[in-house]
Parts: structure tokens; C-alpha cells; sequence
């Protein structure tokens, strides 16, 4: 059963303000108490928190009511009626400003008051709900675009948003890295499910917080592997430092951890720059991805790499060498690309 509503009034005169506080209680109502003062009105509508203010926009002293309903309005989220003799078009412009639930002119009629009542209250309960489905849907909509975000990359999600696709985008040079764990089947067998997960887990954090460090995306993770892209969606012509540096900051971490932990794990980084083309495949279940024979070296960089190495292609060497120590490692044949000179990422030069 609702309650019933609790009005405040404010009014200067106080025969005036017994006979509205009489009508108002004659009506239904409960009177929350009557005060002739602006900063009074104010402070009984924070300590009671009333439904309804019915104010006088003459008080005594130097706050008018206009100025105690603006405050009453916007901070406490009360609604306010005016009741007053004022009816020059100067008060009812400043009145206005303030949004007030009614305007009625004294002397009052109990029918119209009484209808002022019922309407501000019923306009301002819809006035809430309106505002708390507002939030809902807000807090809905941010947990989409935070769902989108973590899924594709913070421009693709926005593209996204706006277009309802995403147009496949051809990039001249970008730098793809992939990871994969030595001996991650035997690793594998020696945990319970419960525990080789949350080491993935708390080994991948690592990794997504050094990705977001060095601006690069992850693309995709396959079982206990990355591919992650530099220089896309979003250009940048340091996309192989940043790719470089994250492949180091990545091998660091693991050789630290392994020092303290039970469970070993060491993982090969194969690294190439090439042309590539990106974009979202899917109808119901998007995946932003990435294919051409850049994919395909940098997949093969990462087989022929060892434990705790960054084994690059020469293309990248040319763009890296200047900012990292890098040892040549082999010549090897990739089908359809011919013999690439391959090198083993040393370390940051001096500086760097």
C-alpha cells in the first residue's frame, strides 16, 4: 500500500500558511511542517526529505523562494509547487528556469490545488523512473562497449557501434607476433585442469598489461598462444619497435617468474613485418582477424624459434636493428618466400 505523501510548506505569511496546511491535510495529505524562510525551507526538505514543497516565492529575509527551489530542485531532486499572488511576466520567467512541478495564484481554489498535487507528484514518480531506466540502459550500454572492447580493438568496437560493420582494410606494414609454450602438453599433464588454468590465467594478465603498455593489439589467443599486431587497425610506424619491446617485456617476465615457481614455462616468439589485411569475419559470433603471407612467416618465425628466444625476419631486423641487439641466426626456405635470413633478438642497445 503507498504511503501517504508528505508535502513541506513555505510561506511568509503564517494565517496563509494555516489554511494551506489545513486544506492540504483536509485532502489527504500529511504536512511535513511550515517554515516562512528560505534557508529554513531548505533545511527541513534535506532533514525530512518530503515528497512535495509548496513554496511562496515571497519570504521573509533575503532568499527567495525561486532561489530555495532551484536549490531544492537540482541537489535534493524534490518537487516544488509555486503558490503565489505573483503573476508579473519578470517572476515567472526566473520561475520557470527553476522547472517547478506547478504555478498556482493566491487565493488559491482547494480543487486546484489539489490537481497541482496529484500531477506533480505522478509527474515527478515518472520523472524518476524515467531517470532510473535511463541508468539501466546506460549501465547496460557501457557493459556492451566494454564487452566490444575487449573482444576487437578499441576502433574496430567503435566502427563497429556506428556502422554495424567493418570494412576490410589492407595495411602496406605491420609487424605480427606469435607465442607458443615449450612443452605445453607435458606441462599440461602434470596439473589438475583447475590449476594449469589459473596459471594460464595469471601468466596472460601479465601479457594483456604488457600489450596495453607498448600500444599493440592482441589479435587472438589459440589454446596457450597469442598473435598480437603492430602498426594495426591503427597505423604507426613504430609498429616493430613496439612489437620488439613487447616480445622482450614478455620473455622477461617469464624467465623472473621462473626463478620462484614449481612450474616452468618457457615460450618461443616468432616475429615478421610484412603487408597484411585485417577485418571482421562472422554474422553471429564476430572475430577480428588477419591473413596473408605475413600471418604465415610470422607463424613460422615462432616454430623455428627455441625456448626463450625472439626469432625475427629479416624485414623486421631492418626496421628494429638500429634500437635492439640481434644475432643472426639461420637461413631458412618458407614456401612460396624463398630463403629468409633470420635473426635472434638479443636485448634493448644501450639507451633504448
Amino acid at each position: 500500500m503507498a504511503s501517504t505523501p508528505n508535502i513541506l510548506i513555505a510561506e511568509d505569511e503564517n494565517i496563509i500558511a494555516i489554511d494551506i496546511a489545513n486544506t492540504i491535510k483536509r485532502l489527504g495529505y500529511k504536512v511535513a511542517g511550515t517554515v516562512r524562510k528560505g534557508p529554513e525551507v531548505i533545511e527541513k526538505a534535506i532533514k525530512l526529505k518530503p515528497d512535495l514543497v509548496i513554496m511562496d516565492i515571497i519570504l521573509v529575509g533575503d532568499m527567495t523562494g525561486i532561489e530555495a527551489a532551484q536549490i531544492i530542485i537540482s541537489t535534493l531532486d524534490i518537487p516544488v509547487i509555486y503558490l503565489t499572488a505573483l503573476t508579473d511576466e519578470e517572476t515567472l520567467q526566473k520561475a520557470k528556469v527553476t522547472e517547478p512541478f506547478g504555478y498556482i495564484i493566491k487565493p488559491f481554489e482547494r480543487n486546484a490545488l489539489h490537481t497541482s498535487i496529484e500531477m506533480a507528484l505522478y509527474k515527478h514518480k515518472m520523472n524518476s523512473e524515467l531517470k532510473r531506466r535511463t541508468m539501466e540502459l546506460e549501465k547496460e550500454r557501457d557493459k556492451t562497449n566494454n564487452l566490444l572492447r575487449n573482444i576487437f580493438p578499441a576502433s574496430i568496437a567503435d566502427e563497429l557501434k556506428v556502422n554495424g560493420y567493418i570494412q576490410p582494410r589492407e595495411f602496406s606494414c605491420v609487424t605480427l607476433l606469435f607465442t607458443d609454450f615449450q612443452g605445453f602438453t607435458s606441462l599440461a599433464s602434470n596439473m589438475s585442469p583447475t590449476k594449469l588454468v589459473e596459471e594460464l590465467n595469471d601468466i596472460f594478465k601479465i601479457f594483456d598489461s604488457i600489450i596495453e603498455k607498448h600500444n599493440v593489439e592482441k589479435l587472438k589467443t589459440i589454446g596457450d598462444s597469442y598473435l598480437i599486431g603492430g602498426g594495426l587497425p591503427i597505423e604507426s610506424d613504430q609498429h616493430a619497435v613496439q612489437i620488439i619491446s613487447t616480445a622482450l617485456d614478455m620473455i622477461g617476465y617469464l624467465t623472473k617468474r621462473n626463478e620462484s615457481s614449481v612450474h616452468k614455462w618457457k615460450m618461443r616468439v616468432g616475429i615478421h613485418s610484412g603487408s597484411a589485411v585485417a577485418g571482421i569475419v562472422g554474422k553471429n559470433k564476430f572475430t577480428y582477424d588477419v591473413w596473408g603471407s605475413t600471418v604465415n612467416i610470422a607463424s613460422v618465425m615462432e616454430k623455428k624459434s627455441l625456448p626463450g628466444k625472439i626469432n625475427i625476419t629479416s624485414a623486421t631486423y631492418e626496421l628494429i636493428k638500429d634500437h635492439f641487439k640481434c644475432n643472426y641466426h639461420e637461413k631458412i626456405e618458407i614456401f612460396g618466400n624463398g630463403l629468409i635470413d633470420t635473426y635472434f633478438v638479443e636485448g634493448r642497445k644501450t639507451g633504448e
